[in-house]
């Protein structure tokens, strides 16, 4: 039966239903709306934990990497893709928001060493702006390669 489909098809029926799949396909790997800010929650706590140095030296940082893993695997599952790749685009905004973090978390420790706490809701509020913006950039690109059938 599929033989008598597609020998009264167009040659080209078969290409236009794969880039239909594809174009669907990356329209449902779209990330949960509310994984971008809930990952600049995550990133932004993790530069307020400047403020509160704890008398044992350790850090909550370890907690936030795994609420931060458990979201995208939480996000990951709602949508049922899993992107195998995010292009060069999606890697440089996962690098760029890497650097970013470190520079602004740097900051935040500088301006408690010097007194000035109350500052560090800036490098926070920043940290959140810059983490919602990577991750719908990486979505994108990941998005976009999908598209592409890479």
């Amino acid at each position: 039966m599929s033989d008598d489909l597609l020998a009264t098809s167009t040659p080209d029926a078969p290409l236009t239903a794969l880039d239909a799949d594809r174009a669907a396909l990356a329209r449902r790997a779209r990330r949960p709306a509310w994984l971008a800010p809930a990952l600049g929650a995550v990133t932004a706590t993790w530069v307020t934990t400047s403020l509160t140095p704890r008398p044992d030296g350790t850090s909550p940082s370890f907690f936030l990497f795994v609420v931060a893993m458990l979201l995208v695997l939480t996000a990951t599952r709602s949508t049922g893709v899993r992107l195998r790749t995010v292009g060069a685009r999606g890697w440089a905004a996962y690098l760029g928001l890497v650097v970013v973090g470190l520079l602004l978390y740097s900051t935040a420790l500088a301006l408690v060493s010097l007194g000035l706490g109350w500052w560090v809701a800036v490098p926070t509020v920043l940290m959140f702006g810059a983490t919602v913006a990577g991750v719908r950039a990486v979505d994108d690109a990941g998005r976009r390669a999908l598209h592409r059938g890479r």
